[in-house]
């Protein structure tokens, strides 16, 4: 028999997660922030959020400006009972090509670069450390998961976000604290008809170290 490792808990499709369980968030999370969140996955069963298919792939990923390649991994994985077939590959990538795509932004804005780079952390951490880049939107993931932010109008999105709605065509790019959230941020996006999607990988763990 196999040592029972603590970071895995399984739950059948009826029982609910509590908040002592919730293990999509980093700790980092303001208390606020968690309650929200948790709340939100307690009125849902577990098998509705994420099941346990997760099959790796590898991609590359250009940045539009940088004729540089960077293989990562994408990994899919069923969430909010989307099959594993109908969900948008997620790409995960580095600091290096993290760079480069807020150089994009920096350069071309939106328009040109094609990419909404979206800090999913909450706004007191941010306020923490500081933004990556003056380019990274902000958008907590208890909004996008409580909020439905993703699914307002465009006009109710800028009023309750300070910036525009991303269109379905854009590529949105995920940042967090150290993966976590940005990858669940990415799930959202896919059950909401984003088909273009990255996290980032490290995080401001490590962009700010």
């Amino acid at each position: 028999s196999h040592p029972i490792n603590r970071n895995i808990i399984i739950i059948n499709n009826t029982m609910r997660l509590s908040l002592t369980k919730t293990i999509l968030l980093s700790s980092s999370m303001s208390l606020r922030a968690t309650r929200a969140f948790t709340t939100t996955l307690q009125s849902r069963s577990i098998s509705s959020l994420i099941s346990t298919t997760n099959t790796p792939t590898t991609t590359t990923i250009f940045t539009r400006r940088h004729p540089t390649t960077q293989t990562t991994t994408t990994s899919r994985r069923m969430f909010g009972g989307m099959d594993p077939s109908d969900m948008p590959p997620i790409t995960r990538i580095g600091k290096q090509a993290m760079e480069e795509i807020l150089q994009d932004v920096a350069e071309g804005g939106r328009e040109e670069s094609g990419y909404v780079v979206i800090d999913v952390r909450g706004v007191d951490e941010i306020n923490f450390t500081g933004k990556l880049s003056q380019d990274v939107e902000t958008l907590p993931l208890p909004d996008m998961m409580q909020a439905g932010a993703l699914n307002m109008d465009e006009e109710d999105f800028e009023e309750n976000f300070g910036f525009t709605k991303p269109s379905l065509d854009e590529t949105l790019v995920f940042t967090c604290k150290a993966g976590i959230r940005s990858m669940s941020a990415c799930q959202v996006a896919a059950m909401c008809g984003y088909t273009n999607l990255i996290s980032y990988d490290g995080g401001s763990d490590e962009w700010f170290s």
